[in-house]
């Protein structure tokens, strides 16, 4: 009784160091040796707060940030406990990883869109004529990607834009062929 009572203050004290630590956004998943997850739950509470700044929906940014903050601090001391308990760190990271991958359109859009916002900000005294500036970047850009993604792909992956048809005939089958014998019998009327 007295190793499970161990055992299980150790994994209390591991779980608070971890929450505490994750009061800085990120240091919670350092602690617990998650370095993809420390620097995405940074970067994730950092950004939004920032962009509280924009004055466009700051309330909706500062909420979406504060909840990323309190999710990151529960996160680093659910993950401690699960360390604590014998789960690999490395398996959680993979996991989180997969995640990741998974929401990547999701995310590049999200990011395409943060940027816009600050961009729109920064150029906010000459902003319809700044878009106006930024259309032939954003032409060069989707050209760009359209083309890496066009080169990127392997000869087997390319499919054909209509399905392949055979030549055209007039007359079914080939020169040799007994449909075509028939054919011609069948053609000249009066014989068969």
């Amino acid at each position: 009784m007295s190793a499970y009572r161990y055992q299980s203050t150790g994994t209390r004290s591991r779980a608070l160091m971890a929450a505490m630590l994750a009061l800085v956004p990120g240091m919670g998943a350092v602690y617990n040796h998650q370095n993809v997850k420390a620097v995405v739950h940074f970067f994730t509470v950092v950004g939004l707060f920032q962009l509280t700044k924009l004055h466009l929906a700051s309330g909706l940014f500062a909420l979406a940030g504060f909840a990323c903050y309190i999710y990151s601090i529960i996160d680093a001391h659910r993950t401690a406990q699960l360390i604590a308990r014998g789960e690999s760190a490395a398996v959680d990271e993979e996991r989180f990883k997969r995640a990741l991958i998974r929401r990547a359109p999701a995310l590049g859009v999200i990011f395409i869109v943060g940027g816009v916002l600050f961009v729109i900000n920064i150029l906010k005294p000459l902003a319809l004529l700044a878009l106006a500036k930024l259309f032939p970047v954003l032409l060069i850009l989707l050209g760009g990607y359209l083309l890496t993604r066009y080169f990127k792909r392997s000869p087997e992956n390319v499919e054909p834009d209509y399905p392949p048809r055979a030549p055209y005939s007039l007359v079914p089958g080939s020169a040799g062929d007994r449909s075509s014998e028939r054919v011609r019998r069948l053609s000249r009327p009066g014989q068969g």
